[in-house]
């Protein structure tokens, strides 16, 4: 490798993150009484890509985080808490991921 080409994958590696926090526009009921407005979201390991078509993602699919977000999500969310987001939510969460996980 050349120098420029270390370079942009110092940089490239450099920009990725492993998780991010996402501050929810509309809390989520958690629990009996207890509800989340906030959810940490981990870079997804490829087991956790299993059935994910990432073209899907970009395509801004919701059907995605149906599947994806319940393996990544701290503290954990089930599909059904997924079904409740705000629909401002669900974009910019598959924005968020898109950028901080699969853009170079």
């Amino acid at each position: 490798m050349t120098k420029k080409t270390n370079d942009v994958a110092a940089v490239t590696e450099a920009s990725k993150k492993d998780s991010f926090d996402r501050v929810l526009a509309k809390p989520l009921p958690y629990g009996s009484d207890n509800t989340l407005d906030k959810l940490n979201i981990r870079r997804p390991m490829s087991g956790e890509l299993r059935g994910v078509k990432l073209i899907q993602l970009s395509e801004m699919d919701t059907n995605v985080l149906f599947t994806l977000l319940p393996r990544i999500t701290s503290p954990a969310i089930t599909e059904a808490h997924v079904q409740q987001l705000d629909p401002i939510d669900a974009v910019m969460i598959m924005q968020d991921i898109s950028i901080n996980f699969f853009s170079t």
